[in-house]
């Protein structure tokens, strides 16, 4: 079974034509979910193949906001490539973990720049999944911390869908979780629960199993 292929993009920053590496749907198997709904892969790990990246600028997004960019975005995220220009990444489908690393932090800078907090938030928590794929916990703890401040401010700030904000509230409760910081975990996972406790997601059930656990802890 063939695992990689092709697509053809046209960068909205600087209109280059290039080539992104994706992956066959078939080729994707998922084993199991971790607490935080990670998901963990049998054969290639699909956290390494989510963004897209220009090679010519670096702007970098998940595939289904590639093109949603405004004129004033798109000039702010040019200026971006100055400092950007030096980093060498590999984006082949030979690429290393620092590469999807390297991705997954201008990813979360430019939505940063776009003020999509969600997104920049959502960037950083797979950041850390890659960290912890990688057996890097200290790494994984500052993605971790990071995520969960983008995440208030999208919570506090953006006009969010139902689902978003189930989403936000789910990993702000989780990510205080793996922080140790249990009181706030409990605050956020109640504050879904008085929110939304009708809703049938997935992250609703996940959260009354994790709540469970942290109001036990001692």
């Amino acid at each position: 079974m063939r695992t990689f292929w092709n697509k053809n993009y046209v960068c909205p920053v600087c209109k280059n034509q290039f080539e992104a590496v994706r992956i066959f749907s078939d080729a994707i198997k998922i084993k199991n979910r971790e607490s935080d709904l990670k998901p963990v892969y049998d054969g290639v790990n699909v956290l390494m193949f989510q963004l897209v990246s220009c090679p010519k600028c670096l702007y970098t997004s998940f595939e289904d906001d590639f093109g949603d960019l405004t004129s004033l975005q798109a000039e702010t995220i040019a200026r971006m490539h100055e400092k950007l220009k030096q980093i060498e990444i590999d984006l082949s489908e030979n690429k290393k973990i620092r590469d999807a690393a390297v991705q997954y932090n201008i990813a979360a800078a430019m939505y940063v720049a776009r003020k999509k907090s969600f997104r920049a938030a959502e960037s950083l928590l797979k950041l850390a999944w890659l960290y912890r794929d990688a057996g890097a916990p200290d790494e994984e703890k500052r993605a971790l911390e990071r995520a969960k401040e983008l995440f208030l401010k999208s919570y506090m700030e953006e006009d969010l869908s139902e689902d978003r904000q189930i989403a936000v509230l789910f990993y702000l409760g989780e990510i205080e979780k793996r922080l140790g910081n249990r009181k706030e975990s409990v605050r956020w996972f109640s504050e879904l629960f008085r929110r939304f406790s009708k809703s049938g997601s997935i992250y609703v059930k996940q959260a009354r199993q994790e709540w469970q656990e942290v109001s036990l802890e001692k």
